[in-house]
């Protein structure tokens, strides 16, 4: 980008500069050539060549900035999905953890139960030999007599049940000491694992903040280059055509910009969120496979795919994509969770000067297997980062913050953090909860 800037610096002023107000003085030449005196018109056309050239190389030099920050956006998309991948392995560690954890209090309690119940018949058989002692039979001798330890029990009165129930339960005990150790190093092998990955994740989350600072950083370079030209273009009063075309194509390049670079770095900051928490699937969405309607009894005001307004990012190879779908209700509307999940985002969306773009006030739900769902152009919002919410919870109230063309909710659902058509997981209407 620096070199952009050079660049940019030594071909501005040619765009600057205007054609003289008249041709130089007559030449002492009593027969001068034509080229020692140029026309008017020859001088007007060289310069509308130079400035020609100039717009040609500044709309060249943004086009190739433009393209290393998408190799570099492309990079960082790449570099979410690494992290999501990581988060769901750490998910999924604790869960089995939970899981393990849960089994080995199972286990525990066996295991106590079965001592302790070991531990009473070894009582009762202690009072039993005490009896023995006061009928002055000696242990040992009636241990001979009736033929061992298990002739002694049965002698005592016990029956063949019973002492098989004491074989049981010292078997029983014994076994439950051996699964308690077999669990209690699974769990330790598990919590090894997790933070295995609790490490990779940390790595790559610092990763991914570093290149969203330098996608941050290549975009504002790109916004002030571009300020630059549009400025020169200003300044040098060229009212064209072609000084229109490229003024505006300016202007276009800087719309891009803006927009990807802010909503980037939203989507980007719900990647390094989401490995905080990431909740299990929602039971009845992973049964049916259904997101319920976020806004009852609203209209589809635009679909999800390719869309005509400017202010809407590049995507799938077109210029402008739509992607999500725009629910269109009276402000102060209520907008409910699709599902239960997680809120990994919620506030405003603003730009350096702090004023509402792209998605406005937004609410973003992390719903368990790279699903998510985001709630856009609220007039306020009812839940903060952390929060677990629950399907058909309050989390906002319809409005039309950020670039919104009127009273909508925009409902976005990505999974793995590539946009979705919203209407593969809804209902075909939009029904009161």
């Amino acid at each position: 980008m620096g070199a952009l800037l050079v660049i940019l610096a030594s071909s501005l002023p040619a765009l600057a500069s205007t054609a003289p107000t008249s041709p130089p003085g007559p030449s002492l030449s009593p027969a001068p050539s034509p080229s020692a005196a140029p026309t008017p018109e020859a001088w007007a056309q060289t310069g509308s060549l130079q400035n020609r050239e100039a717009q040609g190389q500044i709309i060249a030099d943004l086009t190739a900035a433009e393209g290393h920050a998408l190799m570099l956006e492309r990079s960082l998309a790449e570099a979410q999905l690494h992290l999501l991948g990581l988060a769901q392995k750490v998910a999924d560690a604790d869960r089995q953890l939970a899981t393990l954890d849960a089994q080995l209090d199972v286990v525990r309690a066996e295991h106590q139960a079965a001592a302790a119940q070991l531990q009473q018949d070894r009582r009762t058989l202690t009072l039993t030999v005490r009896r023995l002692y006061k009928d002055q039979r000696g242990y040992l001798a009636a241990l001979l007599e009736v033929g061992g330890f298990v002739g002694l029990l049965r002698a005592m009165g016990y029956s063949d049940v019973i002492v098989e129930k004491e074989h049981a339960m010292v078997q029983a005990v014994q076994a439950d000491e051996v699964a308690l150790e077999h669990s209690q190093a699974d769990l330790e092998r598990t919590r090894t694992l997790r933070q295995a990955a609790r490490d990779q994740l940390d790595a790559a989350s610092g990763l991914l903040a570093a290149q969203v600072a330098q996608q941050e950083q290549l975009q504002q370079q790109l916004q002030a280059a571009i300020d630059l030209a549009i400025q020169s273009l200003d300044a040098a009063q060229t009212d064209t055509p072609a000084a229109a075309a490229t003024r505006a194509q300016l202007v276009k390049m800087k719309t891009d910009a803006v927009l990807a670079l802010i909503e980037q770095a939203v989507w980007a900051q719900s990647a390094v969120v989401q490995a905080a928490a990431l909740p299990p699937l929602d039971p009845e969405l992973k049964s049916t496979g259904r997101l319920l309607w976020p806004v009852p009894n609203a209209v589809v005001s635009q679909g999800f795919g390719p869309s005509p307004f400017v202010f809407e990012a590049a995507y799938a190879g077109f210029a402008h994509f739509h992607t999500g779908i725009d629910l269109a209700v009276p402000l102060g509307t209520p907008v409910f969770a699709a599902a239960d999940g997680v809120v990994l985002l919620a506030g405003p969306m603003t730009d350096q000067n702090g004023d509402l773009v792209g998605y406005g006030n937004y609410v973003i739900l992390q719903h368990g297997d790279g699903l998510r769902t985001l709630y856009a152009h609220l007039m306020t919002w009812a839940v903060k980062a952390g929060d677990s919410v629950t399907r058909g919870q309050l989390i906002g109230l319809v409005g039309s913050s950020g670039n919104s063309t009127g009273s909508h909710t925009h409902f976005e659902v990505r999974v793995d953090n590539s946009p979705i058509d919203p209407a593969q997981f809804l209902t075909t209407a939009a029904t009161a909860h």
